[in-house]
Formats: structure tokens, C-alpha cells, sequence
């Protein structure tokens, strides 16, 4: 790019101007000298009489030629005074005279007034040149090092476009600052569970590797998690609102019993699931925070009536185990914990000293349950809004105990999936639930089953439930089985072979959860549900986040584009299922439609 001079232009026009002037003033004076020059020749030839055509000199005036014919002696006019230093003509009575100025006299006066002042203009603009030159240079010096470095010039002494230049500086690195504190916002975010405030599982498998990596092979931590027991209870009971402030209560006895420790620090690493990582050896922290959790754990649970308020698990870490390693180990330490009293805390040191008395007091339970039939099946029934859409129904299983209450059914199907019991208990929940429908007088139903993950990882259980699916056809076509979102995505290629299996059948899927993300539209591509569930979460904050409000409705026009059916859950206001209807839902399911009722006494809806 050219270098553009600060007054580069103005400066060659005023020069050519003044330059211009220089020539033509003197030049003005001569033509008029000469034009008085012709005013006193032709005077005084009307005064002069028997005049000879000759050179002759006139009083008062130059040489001048004169003929009686307009040819006169060979001469080169002068051009630059026009018709003034050409031939002129004079009529005397019947005498035609011509005369010609001797316009020497005039030239060299011009010459020699416009030839200095042409010089002294020359050198004065040249002198401006290099005076204006040394000054641009001089700033433009001053503008790149101020560029380069704001400080580095007086503040006294900058020019207004330096000084503009400065302040620029100073708008960027304001502009800088409040960008890098957005970042850094936004990174805590992204490391933070929005409904605990606590650290989400990216962070907390971020700090567990820098535990495990540390350099000091001597150091030692603790990992304890507190597993919500009775969140899905909660959810279906009362209500996805009243579930999100039983987590938060739980969140808040951690966060009282973690806040004396040194270097602790919490996370919300799955729905039920809080950890928290410790620094120092793990007994005599499980030996002295267990038993107050605990006690915290069961006032809270004599308070607001539940079965179970949480249970614990703790484990150590030492550099250099693995992270999946430490993870089975406080799960197995879970595990324990559950198979005891309500608000239990248990601890595993080592994968060997699980308690095998534990599981097999659990084993005799759930082959209890599994030999008399003791599992009671619930029903929630969606309204739908297309009268061509049949009649949509979730089942919902419930575990007894023997002392009249109700198993937490995550801590049921923990256990079933720790003791290989999973495709047993799935299988008996199918052939009842098929033997419910069967018993059923409603018509124009259709009966969503939830599958477990365990489901996936069997390939004997696809050929059980595509035999049985193939024994009535007239059943098969009413049911839907539903898998969660996030499953679908970590198992994808299993899942496939057993949503190939449920359409081959006859029967319909659903994809339940949906809405964790943009991934989600990818995985309705891949495999094209029947039915699309929105997350509950997405649900809950609609009314008030209208990012969620765009994303719903992306969500519903994309699955009614590719033939899909889509239900909200956990509705549960008027405002919510309003705006739901506003976006062309297909049907909403919650406890402002229906509370789950046993299916024995279920009606449809009308």
C-alpha cells in the first residue's frame, strides 16, 4: 500500500498555484504596459501627420514599424501577448496605415520580474516540502511506536491522532479484559452443574485425573459419594419441582459436612450421584464423616417422610490408579450401602473386601420378588391432541419391601445389573405387563415400556423379546418401549440391533430424555423414533428460558418433519402446557394431566 503524505496534494497545488501566479502577474503588467503603448501610438498618429512608413520612434513610446501595407519585415510575433504582438491596424482619413510594437522591452521586463519570483517560490515550497516531510516522518515514527506500545509516548506530548490512537489502546484492552472474564465465566460454567451450582462431571473427571496423576506417589484422597436414592420417587410422586429441591437439600447437607475439610471440593456427576473429593487417607475420613452424613441423612429423611434419604459410599485414590477403577469401587461401596439400613454409609478400600453378606441378602430379595410375582405396575397416561394419535400410556414399575414400603427403583435396578439378575426382572416385567394389556378392555391404547440399559448388552435378551413380541401381533402393535437419550448415544450400534428387533415386530420405540443437546438431532437421524419424550428439564424452565422455548420448537418441527410423534414430560403447569400447545405439541404427560395409578384401576383418558 502507497504511502499517502500529510499534505502531499495541498502542498503540489499550492505550489503549481503560486507558480502560476508568479508568471502570469508579471506577465499582466507587461500586456498592460503594451496596451497603453497602443493607446499613445495611436494618439499621437492622429496628431502626427505625413508619416513614412518606417521604423520610427514616437514620443513617449517604444520603437515602433510602420507600412502602408500589412506585409511588414520578417518578424516572429510575440504569442505569449496576443494580438498586442501582432501587426495592428490604423486608418488615417483614406490612408491605411499598419504598425507593429517592438515588444522586446516588454518581454525582458516580464522575464525578469516572474523568473525570480518563479525561483523564490520554487525554493520556499521545496523548503515546505522537506519542513512538512520531516514532521510526517516524525509522527508517523511517533504513531508506530504508539501502535506498537501505548506507553511509550508523554501524554503531554501527543498529537490528537496519537492521542486517539492511545485511547483506542485503552478501549481494546478494556474490550480485551471483559472478553477474557466472559471466557473465564463461561468455562466455570461449562464446568458447573446449573441446577447445584456444584462441579458437573467434566470437572470432576478433570480434578480425579490430576489426583490420580499426581507426582507425589505418597498422596492421598478420598472420593465419597452420596447417591440420591429417592430423586425418581420423588419425580413421579410429587413432581419433577419437588425432586429438583430434594436434590438441592441433599446438595446442601454436603456442601455442611464437606465445608470443614480442607481442599474439598463437590460435584453433581450424574442425576442421583453427588462426590466429593478429599485430600487425605480415606478411613478416618469415612469413620468420621459417615456417621454425621448419616445422621444429617436420616433427620432429613424422618422430616419429609421418605423411605430413604441418600446413601453413601467412600473409597480411596492413590497416584497412578485408574479412574475407572476407583469409580467401580465406589460404586460396589454404594452398592453395600444400599443393601443396608436407610441413610447407610459404607466403605471399600479394596475391589475384594466387598461384602459378600450384603449381596446375598439382596440376591434372596430379588429372587423373592422375581418367584412371586411382587412387582407392581403403574400407569401415567399423556393427553394427546391429534384425534388420528392413539392413546399414550407409560408404565412404571414399583418394588416392595417386606415391611409394606416401596424399594427405591434405582437402587432395585443397581443391585439387579451388580448381581446379573437384570434380563430377569426385564423379562417378567414385559410378560406381565403384556398380560395386563391383554386383560385390558381399553381399545385404542398404546402401552410405553421403559428398557434399562442392561437390556442392550444381551443378545439373548433380542431373541427372547422377538419371539415373545412375534407370539401376538395384535398386542405387539400397542406397545412402545422407551430408552433413554443419553443411552442411545453411549450405545448406539447395540441399540439399533434391538430398536431393529421392536420394528421388525411390529411394536413401536420411543427415544425418552431427548433434548440434552444439538447431538440430539443427530441421534434422531440415526434412529428415527415413533416417539421423541422431551427431557423434563427442558420442560420445567420453558416458560422462562427462551433459548429452551427455540430449542423445543426446533426439536418439534425437525420430528414432525421425519414423521415422529413428540411428548412433553413433567408438565406440571398451566403456563407450560400452554406454550407446549402453542408449538404444535403431539401430546403432554404430567402431573397436571395424570399422577401415575396402578394399572389394574387405570382409565384412559377421556
Amino acid at each position: 500500500m502507497r504511502e499517502q503524505h500529510p499534505f502531499g496534494q495541498t502542498l503540489l497545488l499550492s505550489g503549481f498555484l503560486m507558480l502560476l501566479l508568479t508568471i502570469l502577474i508579471p506577465w499582466w503588467g507587461s500586456y498592460s504596459w503594451l496596451q497603453q503603448q497602443v493607446a499613445l501610438v495611436e494618439r499621437q498618429l492622429v496628431q502626427t501627420s505625413n508619416l513614412e512608413p518606417e521604423t520610427t520612434t514616437l514620443a513617449g513610446t517604444n520603437k515602433v514599424e510602420i507600412a502602408s501595407e500589412q506585409s511588414l519585415a520578417n518578424h516572429k510575433s510575440a504569442w505569449w501577448f496576443g494580438q498586442l504582438g501582432a501587426t495592428q491596424q490604423y486608418t488615417q482619413g483614406d490612408t491605411l496605415l499598419f504598425y507593429r510594437l517592438n515588444t522586446q522591452v516588454a518581454s525582458q521586463q516580464w522575464l525578469r520580474v516572474s523568473l525570480p519570483l518563479a525561483a523564490a517560490s520554487l525554493l520556499i515550497f521545496w523548503a515546505l516540502y522537506h519542513l512538512f516531510r520531516k514532521a510526517y516522518r516524525a509522527e508517523h515514527s511517533q504513531l508506530q511506536s504508539i501502535i506498537l506500545d501505548p506507553s511509550a509516548g508523554k501524554v503531554n506530548d501527543l498529537t490528537p491522532t496519537a492521542g486517539a490512537i492511545v485511547n483506542l489502546h485503552q478501549d481494546y484492552d478494556q474490550q480485551l479484559n471483559a472478553i477474557k472474564q466472559l471466557l473465564h465465566a463461561a468455562q466455570q460454567q461449562s464446568f458447573q452443574d446449573s441446577l447445584t451450582l456444584l462441579g458437573n462431571r467434566f470437572a470432576f473427571r478433570r480434578d480425579l485425573a490430576l489426583r490420580l496423576n499426581d507426582d507425589n506417589q505418597l498422596a492421598s484422597a478420598t472420593l465419597m459419594i452420596v447417591r440420591a436414592i429417592s430423586l425418581q420417587d420423588i419425580n413421579i410422586q410429587h413432581g419433577f419441582q419437588a425432586g429438583d429441591q430434594y436434590l438441592l437439600d441433599i446438595v446442601a447437607i454436603v456442601r455442611k459436612i464437606m465445608q470443614p475439610e480442607l481442599d474439598a471440593h463437590g460435584y453433581r456427576i450424574s442425576g442421583t450421584d453427588i462426590a466429593v473429593l478429599f485430600q487425605g487417607p480415606c478411613e478416618p475420613l469415612a469413620n468420621r464423616l459417615g456417621a454425621r452424613l448419616k445422621q444429617e441423612l436420616c433427620h432429613y429423611q424422618h422430616i419429609h417422610e421418605l423411605s430413604s434419604a441418600g446413601y453413601i459410599g467412600f473409597t480411596q485414590l492413590l497416584p497412578g490408579q485408574k479412574a475407572e477403577q476407583v469409580l467401580t469401587r465406589a460404586d460396589l461401596a454404594l452398592a453395600q450401602a444400599q443393601s443396608e439400613e436407610p441413610n447407610s454409609w459404607s466403605m471399600l478400600l479394596k475391589q475384594d473386601e466387598v461384602d459378600s453378606m450384603g449381596e446375598s441378602q439382596w440376591r434372596q430379595r430379588l429372587q423373592s420378588m422375581l418367584d412371586d410375582n411382587q412387582v407392581l405396575l403403574q400407569v401415567q397416561p399423556a393427553q394427546i391432541y391429534k384425534a388420528e394419535m392413539q392413546g399414550y400410556n407409560e408404565i412404571y414399575t414399583r418394588f416392595p419391601n417386606t415391611s409394606g414400603g416401596i424399594y427405591p427403583a434405582s437402587t432395585v435396578f443397581a443391585m439387579l445389573q451388580r448381581l446379573n439378575m437384570s434380563m430377569l426382572f426385564e423379562q417378567k416385567i414385559i410378560e406381565m405387563i403384556l398380560q395386563q394389556i391383554q386383560q385390558s378392555s381399553l381399545t385404542g391404547q398404546r402401552w410405553a415400556i421403559n428398557l434399562t440399559p442392561a437390556s442392550l448388552q444381551q443378545n439373548s435378551f433380542l431373541i427372547w423379546l422377538e419371539r415373545i413380541l412375534l407370539r401376538d401381533r395384535d398386542i405387539t402393535s400397542k406397545l412402545v418401549f422407551e430408552l433413554d437419550e443419553q443411552v442411545l448415544q453411549h450405545q448406539l450400534d447395540a441399540s439399533k440391533r434391538l430398536l431393529d428387533v421392536i420394528r421388525s415386530a411390529g411394536a413401536r420405540y420411543a427415544v425418552s430424555r431427548f433434548g440434552h443437546g444439538y447431538g440430539s438431532f443427530r441421534l434422531l437421524k440415526e434412529v428415527k423414533p415413533d416417539y421423541v419424550k422431551l427431557e423434563g428439564q427442558l420442560v420445567r424452565q420453558l416458560d422462562q428460558d427462551h433459548t429452551s422455548q427455540q430449542f423445543v420448537r426446533m426439536i418439534v418441527d425437525l420430528a414432525q418433519r421425519l414423521g415422529c410423534h413428540v411428548i412433553a414430560e413433567g408438565v406440571e403447569t398451566m403456563q407450560q402446557k400452554q406454550l407446549l400447545e402453542s408449538m404444535h405439541i403431539d401430546g403432554v404427560q404430567g402431573y397436571l394431566i395424570a399422577k401415575p395409578i396402578d394399572f389394574a384401576h387405570f382409565q384412559a383418558l377421556s
